[in-house]
């Protein structure tokens, strides 16, 4: 190589999925909606594996990709459509190179096209990619939708459950969530107002009035205030002031024996920042490396930017937590070092305490070691 010739990596090692994934995790999330994965049989096994939930394909073969694909893909949708069900069909890369015309092979159908090739971006291009198919349309109901439920996010459910519980103790109607909730509801509309379980799936939909990602939801509920006055909300501000001083209580006791941890974190920005924010509160640590999935996905170069950090702890994957010897808590997809069926939760002030605890077990646990 010569001298100042710029090293060039040859191959790129993506932790993140594509965009097609990303279209999947949206649609699949709305019961009674089937969703066609247009493309072959490696491209359906992939979201199929990650997502664990019910999708169809139309398993392109060659002599098909070579003479058109439309046939094949009217074939699957009718079949579907005959059963009274609404459908879905999200497009990947081979068949949006060879040009055919297949957002108008359904005209005069319900069908909706989601076209989000694996090349157009990553997973996060593809959720904007299905919205804005779905075209999801706000109504004058008095309540709130709650946002960013994704497939691909490791705490979905139980950030849903969270989120419905604190809006319960609010009083406040829940209209929609987004993406988990019956497509026959999704079509009656949602209502003008949303708020977030995890920003980095929103959908767009409705006013945002904030996230119930623990550090914000004193904002959120000041938020809500302005439009839900009559709601009650000193029970769920105790609530908040309770979760804050036990996570110090039991950070501090941590800290009289161990040092501040060094962290190293990856993620969605939304839970990058959470988890950043938590461990500057209670245990003033120092962010020793950042890796947001919306910047960074190659893992070459992530594995190098933490193992010189040299963290205590590595939140985010187990792409991440192989990078270093060090603690770890699994924040993001995927999270292979523990069998998880339970719905937990990050987001709301269960789900603040279930990170801190996580957190504070995980650096126990090693210190052990």
């Amino acid at each position: 190589m010569a001298e100042g010739e710029e090293k060039m990596s040859c191959l790129e090692n993506p932790v993140m999925p594509c965009a097609m994934t990303g279209a999947c995790a949206v649609l699949s999330g709305f019961a009674g909606l089937s969703v066609v994965i247009h493309g072959s049989s490696g491209c359906y096994y992939y979201p199929r594996s990650i997502l664990r939930t019910h999708l169809y394909s139309t398993y392109l073969l060659e002599s098909e990709i070579v003479f058109g694909t439309v046939d094949r893909l009217q074939e699957v949708v009718s079949s579907l459509e005959a059963e009274g069900k609404p459908v879905a069909v999200v497009n990947t890369c081979i068949p949006a190179l060879t040009g055919e015309d297949l957002a108008n092979a359904f005209s005069g159908t319900d069908a909706v096209f989601v076209d989000s090739p694996g090349f157009s971006g990553n997973a996060e291009a593809g959720v904007k990619a299905a919205y804005d198919a779905l075209n999801i349309q706000c109504t004058d109901v008095s309540a709130v939708n709650i946002d960013g439920i994704c497939g691909l996010d490791l705490f979905a459910r139980g950030n849903l459950h969270e989120a419905q519980r604190m809006l319960a103790v609010l009083g406040i109607p829940v209209r929609l969530s987004l993406a988990a909730d019956s497509y026959a509801k999704l079509k009656e509309g949602a209502a003008p107002y949303s708020v977030s379980a995890n920003p980095a799936w929103d959908s767009g939909v409705g006013e945002n009035l904030g996230s119930f990602l623990f550090p914000d939801i004193k904002e959120t509920l000041s938020a809500l205030e302005t439009r839900f006055p009559d709601a009650d909300y000193a029970a769920l501000e105790a609530e908040w002031k309770k979760a804050d001083e036990t996570m110090f209580y039991y950070a501090d006791k941590y800290l009289h024996k161990y040092t501040p941890p060094v962290a190293a974190v990856a993620g969605m920005k939304s839970y990058c920042r959470f988890a950043e924010q938590m461990l500057t509160r209670y245990f003033g640590s120092d962010i020793a490396v950042s890796l947001p999935r919306e910047e960074i996905t190659d893992y070459t170069e992530i594995s190098e930017k933490i193992s010189a950090a040299e963290p205590d702890i590595i939140i985010g994957s187990t792409f991440e937590a192989s990078a270093a010897d060090a603690a770890f808590f699994g924040l993001t997809h995927p999270d292979r070092s523990r069998i998880s069926m339970s719905a937990r939760a990050v987001s709301g002030i269960e789900g603040g305490v279930m990170f801190l605890e996580g957190v504070l077990n995980a650096l126990m646990d090693f210190q052990k070691r």
